[in-house]
């Protein structure tokens, strides 16, 4: 029981790491896509001394825009979206606090297998309806954002473990 535990302590640490990044990048990319629409908006785009001998080009980044601002839903998370990545974080945090004192006590022999088991199996029940919504906003695995939150996994259990 005690490497189960052991599995998903670190299972849960990179969960809650990767969903840390991604919601961070998520906003950036989300504050960056609005800078870029308010910018560039149709009303303010046409008014610019540059294009007022080339008025084509002004055109096609107005209907770049717009075509931008229609498939947003598809290509920049929204806000809904960031908030229920935050309360997975959220719980992924709690989640990891309940599971390593289950740990803790049984490393401890506080407890035994059967007491650990039993907890766990318990807490792990409470992971069923977060994964519902990780399987709603995840679409995809970023790699880039997997290793840094491999990476910080890996030296968050050394550091703090060993």
């Amino acid at each position: 029981m005690r490497e189960r535990l052991w599995y998903e302590l670190g299972q849960v640490k990179h969960n809650h790491c990767y969903c840390t990044f991604l919601i961070s990048r998520q906003r950036r990319f989300l504050n960056y896509f609005n800078i870029i629409i308010l910018t560039f908006s149709s009303a303010g785009v046409m008014g610019w001394v540059i294009w007022k001998d080339s008025p084509f080009i002004a055109c096609i980044i107005v209907a770049l825009i717009s075509l931008l601002k229609l498939l947003s839903p598809h290509i920049v998370p929204s806000d809904k979206q960031i908030e229920k990545l935050d309360n997975v974080t959220d719980f992924y945090f709690d989640y990891f606090n309940d599971l390593e004192q289950i740990w803790y006590d049984h490393y401890n022999y506080r407890i035994s297998d059967q007491e650990a088991q039993s907890k766990f199996y318990t807490l792990k029940n409470t992971e069923r309806e977060i994964s519902k919504i990780v399987n709603e906003i995840v679409k995809s695995t970023n790699k880039k954002i997997y290793k840094k939150a491999d990476i910080e996994t890996r030296n968050y259990l050394q550091r703090i473990f060993n």
